[in-house]
C-alpha cells in the first residue's frame, strides 16, 4: 500500500473558543481512524500545523473536511509527497501546543519533501518529539 502525506499551515478563527477546538479533535480524530490517517496537529493559540499520512484514499477524503472546516483560514499547503513509511502510526490526532516562534520558523524551512532530509519535515519531528527524542509522547490536549 502506498502512504502520502500533506503538510499545512492555516490562521486559526480570531473567535475559536476552547469547546470548539475539543469538539474538531474528537471529530478529526474518529473519521481519521476510519479512513486510516494518521498524524499530528500542533497548535500555538493562533496557527495550526498540521502532519497528515496515510493511504491516498484516506488523504483525498480527510483533506477536503480541512479545506472546508471554519474553524481555520489562509490555508497553505507546505508539501504533499509520498512517504515510505508513517512517521506517527498510533496516532490518529495527535495534539500538542507549540510556541509561536518556533511554529514561524518550521513554516519557514524548506519543504522539499516529507521524509528525513527534509529541513522542514526534520524540524516538525524535532517539535514534537522535544528534548527527550520520544516520538509518541503521552498526547497534550490543545484546548482543555
Amino acid at each position: 500500500m502506498s502512504l502520502y502525506a500533506i503538510t499545512y499551515v492555516s490562521d486559526a478563527r480570531a473567535d475559536l473558543r476552547t469547546s470548539d477546538l475539543d469538539r474538531l479533535l474528537a471529530d478529526a480524530t474518529a473519521f481519521n481512524r476510519v479512513a486510516g490517517v494518521t498524524g499530528v496537529l500542533m497548535f500555538d493559540g493562533a496557527r495550526f500545523l498540521q502532519y497528515l499520512e496515510g493511504p491516498q484514499d484516506g488523504i483525498d477524503s480527510v483533506f477536503p473536511r480541512i479545506l472546508n472546516a471554519r474553524s481555520h483560514t489562509q490555508l497553505k499547503v507546505l508539501c504533499r509527497a509520498p512517504v515510505p513509511q508513517r512517521a506517527f502510526p498510533r496516532w490518529n490526532m495527535g495534539t500538542r501546543r507549540i510556541e509561536a516562534e518556533l511554529l514561524a520558523q518550521i513554516v519557514g524551512e524548506a519543504w522539499p519533501g516529507l521524509t528525513l532530509g527534509s529541513v522542514g519535515f526534520e524540524h516538525l519531528l524535532q517539535a514534537w518529539t522535544g528534548a527527550d527524542g520520544e516520538l509518541e509522547p503521552a498526547a497534550v490536549a490543545l484546548g482543555s
